[in-house]
């Protein structure tokens, strides 16, 4: 009657005395490793000083064997230096390429249209005779279905492809032509 249920959760002794065994070894652990560290860092200061003092020595007897008492250079010149005052470069020239003009697009009116080849996704396709040489040449008419837009930008990577294709079954983009209307 007089026993109380306890909870499960509550400590009792013995996990108190659990607790604080842990607690003990933790602070021991934290000890030694703190002793650990001190007994290493006196060590690495240890190993400089000897360090330091060797070099010191070393260093006062080379200046007592060469009687001077600067410090030395940390590289030596192995090279003559070059005296650039005497000797004086010739004025530079720009190269020159061979490369096309840039210009702005011939005209459309400029080739003779002889049949109509096919229509694709982006435009039709036609084959057509450039007036000057004679030579035929494939004329590609791009589809301008929202011209209020501005220029389409798949017309835009077609080209791009075109000019970067080197391929015998692929023709080769020589100019981009224009005409004044968007029917041309």
């Amino acid at each position: 009657m007089t026993s109380q249920s306890k909870s499960r959760w509550a400590d009792d002794e013995e996990e108190a005395a659990l607790e604080a065994q842990r607690k003990r070894e933790k602070d021991l652990k934290k000890k030694a490793k703190a002793e650990k560290q001190r007994k290493l860092e006196e060590e690495e200061y240890l190993r400089r000083q000897k360090a330091e003092d060797a070099t010191k020595d070393t260093a006062h007897d080379h200046e007592a064997i060469n009687g001077d008492y600067e410090r030395p250079s940390k590289r030596r010149r192995l090279s003559p230096e070059p005296d650039t005052s005497s000797r004086e470069l010739p004025p530079a020239k720009l190269l020159r390429f061979p490369a096309p003009e840039w210009g702005p697009c011939r005209h459309v009116d400029n080739f003779e249209k002889l049949n109509h080849i096919e229509e694709g996704s982006y435009g039709w396709v036609s084959r057509a005779k450039e007036t000057a040489t004679g030579e035929i040449v494939a004329l590609k008419k791009l589809k301008m279905d929202n011209a209020n837009d501005g220029f389409p930008v798949t017309g835009l990577r077609e080209i791009q492809t075109l000019m970067a294709s080197r391929h015998t079954n692929i023709v080769a983009l020589r100019e981009v032509v224009m005409g004044d209307k968007l029917d041309e």
